[in-house]
């Protein structure tokens, strides 16, 4: 997945959110932050990895789905914007999009042919990138281009390192 090569390729969760630093955006969920990657080893599940990118930050998750929760999504967008990316490793996947703590958009980036309801203009970038109608197959990549379009959140040559992290028990 080129720029994306930090995220397990099996399963993981990936959180766009527009013009938050990486401790603004975990400092959001309520959660203790730390520095850089300190003490990641130490956490078998709810490791949540901050990364700076242009225009925000994106927070990973490997084999995690926080980024799929309204409990988490709600605050996490107040103000701003941010779309997830999510896949595990039985091939359930989602793409949901927030605006100031509403949700826009839900659907399954695997599985195309489900458009009823969804505004034009999120139909139009999904149609380009492959991620609707019945024979679509833009698959993950497709969706996070769509989370950096939705969210001008793109990554650049420091998302490679983790800036800071957390931890989300759910």
């Amino acid at each position: 997945m080129g720029s994306y090569d930090w995220l397990d390729d099996d399963a993981f969760c990936a959180t766009f959110v527009r013009g938050l630093t990486p401790r603004e955006a975990l400092a959001r969920l309520g959660i203790d932050v730390f520095d850089g990657d300190d003490e990641e080893g130490d956490f078998e599940e709810g490791l949540i990895c901050a990364r700076s990118a242009e225009g925000g930050t994106i927070l990973s998750e490997s084999n995690g789905f926080a980024g799929t929760l309204p409990e988490v999504l709600r605050p996490l967008s107040a103000g701003t914007v941010t779309a997830s990316v999510f896949v595990n490793v039985n091939r359930v996947a989602s793409f949901d999009h927030y605006a100031d703590g509403r949700n826009i958009l839900t659907f399954d980036p695997l599985f195309g042919g489900d458009e009823d309801g969804i505004p034009e203009d999120y139909l139009a970038d999904r149609i380009e990138l492959g991620l609707a109608g019945d024979e679509s197959e833009g698959g993950l990549a497709a969706a996070l281009l769509l989370a950096e379009r939705i969210t001008e959140v793109r990554p650049n040559a420091s998302s490679d390192v983790v800036a800071a992290h957390g931890v989300l028990e759910y």
